[in-house]
């Protein structure tokens, strides 16, 4: 009888111990611990910010796509540059405004430093309407943040333009919000971020390129 004890309780502490290291041995392995392996990173989130690698992520709700035929004829457009910030610590949210009665295509350009282009977007403002855009993904229960539009600037984009057309508006400012993600109901500290018509009002690389006016 005492040896039927023993064996089950040592059958017991076995199966304890196994439920303790097997988890952390699968998340050494998955960290790239001492088997050597690699850390991947998420489908959709490659590298960081501040360590980018493969294409910027963009994600533009179905709304917002602008649609072959469909745009509105893009008469008075005014061109305005701008300097976004987009680390890991940091991101970039802009506000589009459309004043007027017809809907309107938005494009949005990054470069980087030597004036290769990083980024480049459309998208389209229904008329009355306002859009969101953030350069991190955003996790908020505020229900007017549901349809924002992503576009990840990456601390790639040293500069960028954004063209107008006539009667959308635009507002734009820093957030540092620790995080891969933003939630505007959390404080945190902001910056506005100036819009420039001309590229004269923002930092351009000091080397031959062929940004644009």
């Amino acid at each position: 009888m005492k040896t039927e004890k023993w064996w089950f309780g040592g059958i017991g502490v076995v199966a304890f111990v196994l439920a303790l290291v097997v988890p952390l041995v699968s998340g050494v392995l998955a960290q790239g611990g001492d088997s050597g392996g690699t850390v991947v990173p998420a489908q959709g989130t490659p590298g960081s910010d501040s360590h980018p690698t493969g294409p910027a992520e963009i994600v533009i709700p179905e709304q917002y796509q602008v649609q072959p035929g469909r745009q509105a004829t893009q008469a008075g457009t005014t061109v305005v540059w701008f300097t976004p910030q987009d680390e890991d610590t940091s991101t970039t949210v802009i506000f589009l405004y459309n004043t007027g009665g017809v809907a309107g295509t938005v494009t949005i350009e990054t470069f980087q430093l030597d004036g290769t282009p990083e980024v480049y977007a459309e998208v389209a403002v229904p008329a009355h309407s306002l859009v969101r855009i953030c350069a991190d993904p955003v996790s908020t229960y505020s229900g007017t943040w549901q349809d924002v539009v992503w576009i990840n600037f990456r601390t790639f984009s040293t500069y960028g333009r954004m063209t107008l057309p006539a009667g959308v508006r635009a507002e734009a400012y820093v957030v540092w919000n620790n995080g891969t993600t933003y939630d505007p109901l959390q404080v945190a500290p902001t910056l506005p971020i100036r819009f420039s018509i001309g590229s004269g009002g923002v930092y351009l690389p000091q080397i031959p390129n062929t940004v644009g006016p």
